[in-house]
């Protein structure tokens, strides 16, 4: 699996606002998912997994498990981008405890729809 720390919110290193995205490689149980956002310590660790739909998308801080959070979750849109497991004209629909999101690309930028 892979654990990237993302710096949301900026076009620089160092700079916006970090989070941890972690592409799980098959389902994990919220104990292991909260030891991992507790052990990378940053104000929320998102845990995606692919599926025909989308992707389940749940976020944790280091001490308990969150309904919503952005940054994170454009994080998470820019990871799969990256790691190339959807293509650039495709929509990221993400199914969480807060809803549908769905974010897409607009050249170099990306948006996200929330309720």
């Amino acid at each position: 699996m892979r654990l990237l720390q993302i710096d949301a919110f900026t076009s620089q290193a160092f700079r916006g606002n970090p989070a941890a995205v972690c592409l799980l490689d098959g389902e994990r149980d919220e104990a292991w998912m909260q030891n991992v956002a507790a052990e990378m310590n940053l104000s929320e660790t998102a845990f995606l997994l692919r599926r025909d739909d989308g992707f389940p998308l749940r976020w944790f801080t280091p001490a308990v498990e969150v309904a919503l959070c952005g940054h994170a979750t454009l994080a998470s849109a820019h990871a799969l981008w990256e790691e190339q497991l959807l293509d650039a004209n495709e929509t990221a629909r993400f199914h969480t405890k807060s809803g549908l999101l769905t974010a897409t690309r607009n050249g170099d930028w990306i948006e996200l729809d929330f309720p």
